[in-house]
């Protein structure tokens, strides 16, 4: 049967992608053109190191694995502007991710036709900043990942490369349910991601300084164990106060050191209760996907860095989770997903909009956007979970003999 072209889903598409491109290149001017920019300035002064053979040393905004290299180096291919090369491109790997998830949402082990029109309307919610960063490339491998085949090897070879990209993609091996897809897709990730650094490291100087970049990095005032700081701060009764340090704004002041570990210890906690869930649960043929759902918001939730980008991957991986076929009525993530959707819209007007209010100034309509924001956002993890292990708990056992013998009946 010959598949009609989703025409309408793609004029949605184009159109906001094309109010997106027009806003980002400040064709449509806004007054927060820097804020857009500004990450693909970054990407273009570091493709200048890339290009001459080494990777940025001594930068302490440089903390990604080495071939995040290739997003930043491929603008330079294209007879344009570097800004302009790279928001095209941005558009073409959206384009491929609506691609993946319609078809997959029309393959047999598709069926749902809300995880298109999730991605095309929950991703333009963030705003521009959806493509003037290069996380939507990372999503794209991701997507490709839990949509182009359900061989094991094939599936860790693309979390693989992923994880060499940004290391978020190896979140997606925990819904593997049987022990040998997990250990040859945890083998074929591994022996890509290990060829990849180790070519990288013998090749390119420095290429391993992510590894260890990560360490001096404080508490993001957007993330969730920074905003009762935040809040506090609105109201007058934290004297901390932020500043710009590794990229981001932090938090400074009388419990954030505390506030970190909390926010580091919460990181292996919420796995612990993925672990106990993926020794309990009974496998579903959704369960991976929705498990890959979980595992990300999870990660999102409890990081001590929570930029706005990081959106582009939950909303990814939302947007497959609604594209499986339900075989029977039971729960479901489209719960957590919708929260995503919400809250992918509170981010959008989080940043760059209000970002003066809760980040330099301290006001208090902006916090109360992002303190709603990472509410609605927790709430999604947690229903996410609560979901998934609904959906996945082993079904009670029979009876014991004794009561079944009491059950039959008497002649």
């Amino acid at each position: 049967m010959r598949r009609r072209p989703p025409w309408l889903l793609l004029l949605v598409w184009t159109v906001t992608r094309a109010g997106l491109f027009l806003v980002v290149t400040q064709v449509i001017p806004t007054g927060h053109g820097d804020s857009f920019s500004n990450d693909v300035s970054l990407y273009q002064g570091w493709s200048d190191v890339l290009a001459r053979g080494e990777f940025p040393a001594g930068d302490d905004k440089w903390q990604y694995p080495p071939f995040a290299a290739l997003p930043m180096l491929l603008p330079r291919l294209l007879p344009f502007e570097y800004h302009v090369a790279f928001y095209l491109l941005s558009l073409l790997c959206d384009l491929a991710i609506l691609f993946l998830v319609w078809r997959f949402s029309r393959s047999p082990d598709g069926g749902g036709r809300t995880g298109p029109w999730a991605w095309t309307i929950g991703a333009a919610l963030l705003g521009p900043v959806l493509i003037a960063r290069y996380d939507l490339m990372v999503t794209l491998v991701a997507v490709l990942a839990l949509t182009a085949s359900a061989h094991p090897a094939v599936r860790g070879s693309l979390i693989g490369v992923g994880l060499i990209v940004k290391v978020w993609p190896v979140a997606l091996l925990t819904g593997l349910r049987r022990w040998r897809e997990l250990l040859t897709a945890t083998g074929s990730t591994l022996v890509v991601a290990v060829a990849g650094c180790g070519m990288a490291a013998l090749t390119l100087p420095h290429a391993l300084d992510f590894l260890t970049a990560q360490q001096e990095r404080g508490l993001q005032i957007e993330s969730l164990a920074a905003t009762p700081f935040a809040l506090a701060r609105a109201v007058g009764w934290w004297d901390g106060f932020t500043t710009y340090q590794h990229g981001s704004m932090e938090a400074v002041g009388s419990g954030v050191d505390t506030a970190v570990w909390v926010s580091l210890a919460a990181t292996p906690a919420a796995l612990v209760l993925i672990a106990v869930w993926w020794l309990r649960a009974a496998p579903s043929p959704r369960s991976y996907y929705d498990a890959a759902l979980t595992t990300v918001l999870f990660l999102v939730v409890t990081s001590r860095v929570l930029s706005p980008q990081y959106f582009v991957w939950v909303i990814g991986v939302a947007a497959v989770a609604l594209s499986v076929r339900r075989a029977e009525p039971g729960p479901t993530q489209r719960p957590a997903a919708w929260l995503v959707v919400v809250a992918a819209l509170l981010t959008g007007i989080m940043y760059p909009w209000v970002e003066q209010d809760y980040s330099w100034e301290g006001t208090l309509p902006g916090t109360v956007v992002l303190t709603l924001r990472n509410l609605v956002f927790l709430a999604a993890a947690v229903t996410s979970y609560v979901q998934l292990w609904r959906a996945t708990r082993r079904p009670k056992p029979a009876k014991d003999e004794q009561d079944i013998r009491e059950a039959l009946p008497v002649f």
